[in-house]
């Protein structure tokens, strides 16, 4: 059995492991986002949201409705992808009473979870004093109204689903939107305070949500706050199943112990793939805080993923551009944009960008499963192997028309070099990256195309990095040295003796002749 087939066989037993039904992630293919009318954002926010994706809109009635068209129009927000739905709202925080999506084989549901406020906890050297109290009673942001209360907002999901005739599967518990991550595939993290909300234990939450939506391996860490809400999306994002930006404060903080012990959880887990994942740290220097925040620090993770672009929020400072500099390394390709907000409502330490919006995802989505390739674990630059599973969820019952690898190095400006993958076991795409140069930086993509004419990228933008393997320039049997050895075998390849390899063709002219021999004997003369 050759190694094509037997890592094909591994990777088609890794894919089977994905849940029949499961939660979407963040970077998924999306229709578009939803806001609350009154606003919790920035109008140039607003515009950006709706420039090339569809933005659901909240509003309580006909004039509210009326209200946001004629700001919307005054700010040329592009009216023919914005969609009002109609319900009542207590918050513009559409992240935590929003909708999640369960997809699977012809199966789309809008979750609807229970929502009643922002209890505050305790955590950090304090884990064991809950500050709970009556969860009508909210202490972690402050009210908008007097006279009203969360169980409007509570009811948003069912409007919402209902006007788009999407099905609804209601779950019996709080599960607060900013205090949840996924990475699609079963893996989802919280802090503790999603326990205590609930009053329940570990066990009954873990079991009750993987009763209910397949995720069986959910990461409960402790509050890594000293007196917070404790969301998670404040101090961490996943942007990809295998890479995470998780914040970072000074070590003047009285929360710095206890942030780096939150960092050093994600350190110790394995992704879906069985590895490590790809961690970025990103520094959240002191801001102004809001009245009822604790240790106030920017929360630049608070970001919104939306198909090709990163929103993230911004606040004036010098630290700014550093955030946004994490996030393109983190992600490469995609389009990173900072967002200032000068409203009544500016971003504060535990309520951001991200806490305001809420993605809603494209039920006909084609999903692509990759094991990116990491440098880390090449041997050679010669038969590296890729591979992808493939999920069409708009026509499960068809092949694919094309699976494309799209590849070039980084200090090429193109055009990307293509390989046709071949379907092999089950929905698993497999195919060879060319033999590549030493020590070079490669930029890859996955394209797949469906006989609709629709396609998707893995990653949904942008493009995975991976340097290729070391060698010195001559030595073209690997010994580590030059030397009269390697000269013969390039007189062997000239001779047609021996096989054509790239290692003997030293002036990258694509041929190996006089040339290359004349080039090695400098090598070993200087």
């Amino acid at each position: 059995m050759n190694k094509i087939v037997i890592l094909a066989l591994l990777f088609n037993l890794l894919y089977s492991l994905i849940p029949e039904k499961r939660i979407v992630a963040e970077w998924e293919p999306a229709l578009g986002a939803m806001i609350r009318w009154p606003l919790g954002i920035p109008s140039n926010l607003v515009v950006e949201l709706a420039e090339d994706d569809i933005l659901y809109v909240l509003v309580e009635n006909t004039n509210q409705e009326n209200s946001a068209r004629n700001n919307f129009n005054s700010w040329n927000v592009n009216m023919g992808n914005v969609e009002f739905i109609f319900t009542e709202t207590y918050s513009h925080w559409t992240r935590d009473h929003g909708p999640q999506f369960l997809i699977g084989d012809n199966h789309w549901e809008v979750v609807n979870q229970q929502f009643n406020g922002y209890p505050v906890e305790n955590g950090c050297e304090s884990n064991n004093n809950i500050m709970m109290t009556n969860k009508t009673k909210v202490e972690g942001r402050p009210l908008p109204s007097q006279s009203r209360g969360w169980e409007e907002d509570d009811d948003t999901n069912v409007d919402f689903a209902n006007q788009l005739n999407w099905d609804i599967l209601d779950i019996p518990v709080y599960w607060t939107g900013g205090n949840f991550m996924t990475d699609g595939y079963g893996m989802g993290f919280s802090t503790e305070l999603m326990i205590n909300e609930n009053n329940m234990d570990e066990n009954q939450f873990i079991n009750l949500i993987q009763e209910y939506l397949n995720i069986d391996n959910y990461h409960i860490i402790n509050n890594p706050n000293e007196e917070s809400i404790q969301h998670i999306d404040c101090m961490a994002k996943l942007v990809s199943p295998e890479t995470i930006i998780i914040k970072q404060v000074s070590e003047l903080s009285p929360e710095y112990e206890c942030i780096e012990e939150f960092a050093n959880s994600f350190y110790e887990l394995n992704t879906f793939y069985g590895r490590p994942f790809n961690i970025h740290r990103l520094y959240c220097p002191a801001i102004e805080s809001g009245w009822w925040e604790v240790n106030s620090v920017a929360a630049y993770t608070n970001s919104l993923i939306l198909n090709n672009k990163v929103l993230v929020p911004q606040y004036g400072i010098s630290y700014d551009a550093e955030a946004l500099n994490v996030y393109e390394e983190a992600m490469p390709g995609y389009e990173v944009i900072g967002f200032l907000n000068n409203t009544g409502n500016p971003w504060y330490a535990e309520d951001a960008l991200h806490c305001r919006t809420m993605g809603i995802f494209n039920p006909h989505m084609i999903h692509i499963s990759h094991k990116s390739i990491r440098t880390e674990e090449l041997n050679s630059n010669e038969s590296i192997y890729i591979e992808a599973y493939i999920i069409d969820y708009g026509d499960t019952n068809n092949n694919l028309e094309s699976v494309i690898l799209n590849w070039k190095y980084s200090a090429e400006d193109g055009p990307y070099g293509q390989v046709e993958l071949e379907l092999g076991l089950d929905n698993t795409y497999t195919g060879e990256f060319p033999n590549l140069n030493p020590n070079s930086t490669i930029e890859y993509f996955i394209t797949a195309t469906n006989n609709l004419g629709n396609s998707v990228n893995h990653p949904n933008a942008g493009w995975h990095l991976f340097n290729s393997t070391n060698s010195i320039l001559g030595d073209i049997n690997n010994d580590e040295i030059v030397n009269i050895l390697d000269v013969i075998l390039v007189v062997n390849i000239v001779l047609g003796i021996d096989d054509f390899d790239d290692l003997a063709d030293i002036n990258n002219d694509e041929s190996i002749d006089v040339l290359d021999v004349v080039q090695i004997v400098n090598i070993i003369l200087n």
